[in-house]
């Protein structure tokens, strides 16, 4: 059996190299394979297991999607995300490996450009990953073996930049094997497919951790600018009726006007002022599906600074591609 998804893997290889990009081209709900679209309000319950949050930079045009296999020991998944910045993870016991299924290259963790590396994520990991444009990805989730190369993971996360043959490889046997799940989801019911496809997978992510090259680098200023930045959203978030101005926000985190935009446009790919903007348009939308008693939208653009309506529904709108009372009304609708 070892062979099967391996051999399909090779094939996939060549496949991937013509077409440039993998796609869920191929992939249909099956009793093996989870097929599931999101809007960006309701993408994290699919985050809750990682323990992870994303707050949305733009709608978007394209639906995000998710496929996901489940096996006895491990899960596999592709997701087609969306523009957002993440917060986690917490994986109690548990790594995610995330391997990239495109050619995107401006994704950052916690400062750090992800390039084309693998990220794995293993226990708590303190991470703010900034997402400019929506990516596809493939995710491996289990509980990592007692031996090496796993063992020597710390806890966090890890960039792993991987040979190139090697990741199309890891790509192309992530794309078989959830292909086979769609079109052949009898095959992954039996428990002895299900062992080979897991061992499959484990040693393919073995090996391009074997000969890959941690690429992580935590840097006493990369450090710093994370604790900036944490600093400024709690002064943001301790009271959202009050705009700070940035010379506000860096004399009360202790520190220049010029590090303060430097930490925020590093680690969030963006100005304190639009940060701040997308933090409490993410509050509204979130209060207005939400919130205690079904405010009304003029109370929640007030309780957010937004006190001339006109703009905030401007904004709103740009951000979100509706008004805010289209948000309010189909959410009292779905609850009714």
């Amino acid at each position: 059996m070892d062979q099967i998804p391996l051999t399909i893997a090779r094939d996939g290889v060549q496949k991937g190299a013509a077409e440039g990009l993998v796609s869920f081209q191929g992939l249909k709900s099956s009793p093996a394979l989870e097929l599931r679209s999101y809007d960006i309000d309701h993408f994290g319950d699919s985050e809750r297991y990682a323990g992870a949050s994303s707050m949305p930079l733009s709608p978007g045009s394209t639906a995000i999607m998710r496929a996901r296999l489940s096996l006895p020991n491990l899960s596999l998944s592709l997701v087609k995300t969306f523009p957002r910045i993440i917060r986690g993870y917490q994986l109690a016991h548990a790594v995610a490996v995330v391997v990239p299924m495109d050619q995107v290259t401006s994704t950052c963790i916690n400062g750090q450009s992800i390039g084309s590396s693998i990220v794995i994520l293993k226990g708590s990991s303190d991470c703010l990953v900034y997402e400019p444009v929506g990516r596809l990805i493939g995710v491996a989730y289990f509980t990592p073996p007692a031996c090496e190369p796993w063992s020597r993971l710390d806890d966090g996360y890890h960039l792993l930049s991987v040979p190139s043959d090697l990741l199309a490889s890891l790509r192309a046997l992530f794309s078989a094997t959830l292909e086979t799940a769609a079109n052949d989801p009898g095959f992954l019911s039996e428990p002895t497919s299900q062992t080979n496809v897991e061992q499959s997978l484990l040693s393919a992510m073995d090996s391009a951790i074997r000969s890959s090259v941690n690429s992580k680098s935590v840097q006493a200023t990369t450090e710093s600018y994370l604790r900036i930045v944490a600093d400024m959203e709690g002064l943001i978030r301790q009271d959202l009726t009050v705009w700070h101005k940035t010379t506000e926000l860096a004399e009360r985190v202790g520190v220049s006007v010029r590090t303060l935009q430097s930490a925020t446009k590093a680690i969030c790919g963006m100005s304190p002022h639009r940060y701040s903007r997308v933090l409490r348009l993410w509050s509204v939308r979130k209060q207005l599906r939400v919130g205690p008693g079904r405010r009304s939208v003029k109370a929640c653009a007030i309780a957010h600074g937004f006190w001339h309506l006109s703009e905030f529904a401007a904004s709103y709108r740009a951000a979100f591609g509706e008004l805010p009372s289209e948000t309010l009304y189909r959410s009292v609708r779905e609850h009714s």
